[in-house]
């Protein structure tokens, strides 16, 4: 088996053995390869994915009523009375 010597920054030592610990993976060399295998395409792809600008903010109409409160207001439809039926006289 080939072996690379990796140096891990100090101030991700923590973060690291932390996961060893809940894990169970015995050494650093370990929990690097099995990140490798099982992360490594997920990476891959996530680095080279475009990234989109976020969707505007939805602008919320408010009723007059209720201005300068920042509440969102819904206002019922108003439907015209149907017109009652009159049959027609004399046929």
């Amino acid at each position: 088996m080939a072996q690379t010597r990796v140096v891990l920054d100090e101030s991700d030592r923590p973060k690291a053995e932390a996961i060893m610990t809940q894990t169970g993976i015995k050494t650093f060399s370990q929990l690097l390869s099995i990140l490798l295998i099982n992360y490594g395409d997920h990476l891959v792809s996530a680095l080279k994915a475009t990234p989109t600008p976020p969707p505007p903010p939805v602008q919320m109409g408010r009723s007059q009523g209720q201005q300068g409160q920042g509440k969102p207001s819904i206002q019922p439809s108003m439907q015209p009375s149907p017109k009652q039926f009159k049959p027609m006289s004399g046929l």
